[in-house]
């Protein structure tokens, strides 16, 4: 397992405080490589949902977050 440092757990810590109290720092963007199929599919369940896939994208970070903190 990677140790990390003292700064990147503080940065951790303030990050999850403000995600569990569902306050968020600004958005940013980022470029992240996904397959076709996975963008395809997550916009069709997106639109059948009445979401917006980004936003959909955002709340499976923060589920998977909260289930392996």
């Amino acid at each position: 397992m990677k140790k990390i440092s003292p700064d990147e757990a503080v940065e951790f810590l303030e990050s999850f405080r403000l995600m569990m109290g569902e306050q968020d720092l600004p958005t940013k963007a980022i470029s992240l490589r996904v397959p076709e199929n996975l963008i395809q599919t997550l916009k069709v369940m997106a639109k059948r949902d009445n979401k917006k896939y980004q936003s959909m994208i955002v709340e499976a970070m923060r589920d998977y977050i909260r289930k392996n903190a």
